[in-house]
């Protein structure tokens, strides 16, 4: 079954129009630009910055919950 659909995407992409290419290019490039580029501009990486699991743990629920988080010392 599984086999079956995936073969009918892929005669479905194989019968495009170059229209149809083009578009899909274009969604491929934004969702690229969406998911990577902004990710490792925009969002902090706080894996690298806190060492202690517990602090980070703080950090991370207070980013979700938007409270505002508490100034950290760096860690040596």
């Amino acid at each position: 079954m599984f086999k079956r659909i995936l073969f009918f995407y892929i005669d479905g992409f194989k019968n495009l129009s170059d229209l149809g290419r083009k578009l899909w290019v274009i969604i491929l490039i934004k969702l690229v630009v969406i998911f990577v580029v902004i990710r490792a501009f925009l969002m902090p990486t706080l894996n690298r910055e806190v060492k202690n699991p517990q602090v980070r743990q703080q950090l991370y629920i207070n980013q979700i919950t938007g409270t505002p988080s508490f100034k950290q010392k760096k860690e040596e």
